[in-house]
Order: C-alpha cells, then sequence, then structure tokens
C-alpha cells in the first residue's frame, strides 16, 4: 500500500457516500483484534484536525475492543470483497477471531491494524468518544433508538491515509 497525503482522501473515498461505499472498522485494545462492518462515518474537521467519526452499536462485541483501542481503522473494501463485507456485518467476534477466519491478510505493524487488499485505509488516533442522545434527534432517529439503544461514536484525529493502486 501507498502512504499518500491525508488531504487527498476525497479524490479515493466520497464523504458523502459512506452509506453506499461500506467499510470495516478496525481496532484492537492490545488483547484483542475485531472489525466490524460500517455503514456511517463521517469525515471532515474537528478540534482543528482531520478527523474521521465511525459509529459502533453498544450491543455490538467490537465496542467493548474499541474502548480499549488508542487508534483504529477504516478500510474501504474492493467491489469484489462484498463477501468479507458481509461476514464481518454478520458473525460477532464474540463467537469467533474474525480477523484470523476472514481470508485476507491483516497487517498489524502501523498504528492500527487494517487489510493489506483494501482499496483505501484511514487511520485515525482515538480523540474522544461519545454517545448519541437519542432526545436531541428527529422522530425517525428517536424510534430507531427506542429498539436497541445508542451508538458510541469514536471521534478519531486521521494521522495516515494508505492506497492500493
Amino acid at each position: 500500500m501507498k502512504e499518500i497525503n491525508k488531504y487527498d482522501l476525497c479524490k479515493y473515498v466520497d464523504p458523502m457516500a459512506t452509506g453506499k461505499d461500506w467499510a470495516i472498522a478496525v481496532a484492537s485494545d492490545g488483547t484483542r483484534t475485531n472489525g466490524l462492518t460500517i455503514g456511517w462515518a463521517q469525515f471532515g474537521t474537528l478540534w482543528g484536525k482531520l478527523a474521521a467519526t465511525v459509529y459502533i452499536h453498544k450491543t455490538r462485541f467490537s465496542k467493548q475492543v474499541f474502548d480499549g483501542a488508542e487508534y483504529y481503522s477504516i478500510c474501504f473494501m474492493k467491489p469484489e470483497q462484498k463477501a468479507v463485507m458481509e461476514y464481518f456485518g454478520k458473525v460477532s467476534g464474540r463467537d469467533e477471531d474474525k480477523m484470523k477466519n476472514c481470508g485476507i491478510e491483516v497487517e498489524t505493524g502501523d498504528v492500527a491494524p487494517y487489510f493489506k487488499d483494501s482499496r483505501v485505509v484511514v487511520l485515525c488516533r482515538v480523540m474522544g468518544r461519545s454517545d448519541f442522545d437519542p432526545n436531541s434527534a428527529d422522530e425517525n432517529v428517536k424510534d430507531w433508538y427506542q429498539r436497541e439503544g445508542v451508538h458510541t461514536l469514536y471521534h478519531g484525529e486521521i494521522v495516515k491515509v494508505l492506497v492500493n493502486e
């Protein structure tokens, strides 16, 4: 993978299309490494730094790992890796080691683990965490959270962007 200037991220990922261009968020707490398919993310500037925010539901096993992580990655996969994205969305890290069983190579020597065969990798340092407040949202969002509770938002400073060209 080749490192690019992080300000060039938008040449490779459309920040307005993250719901269409799903990714896998990956983190390690020093003991466990886990990832999950994400359909929501935000990119922009936060506290004067280029930032990416991912949302992880409180019921997900990955939340435990992300809570203990200093860094995380957002791995935008290639279209032909759709089965891998589906696997990470359906299987829980509580039940098996998804990183070991996913069938693609994991790089662990950088600030956060990521998939070597990703199309784009965004490496982030956790700047803060917050729980979504469903009481401050419109009715559609309130209904969503009445069923299963809230997501935690992981706000990360983008420290490096890698691309497969």
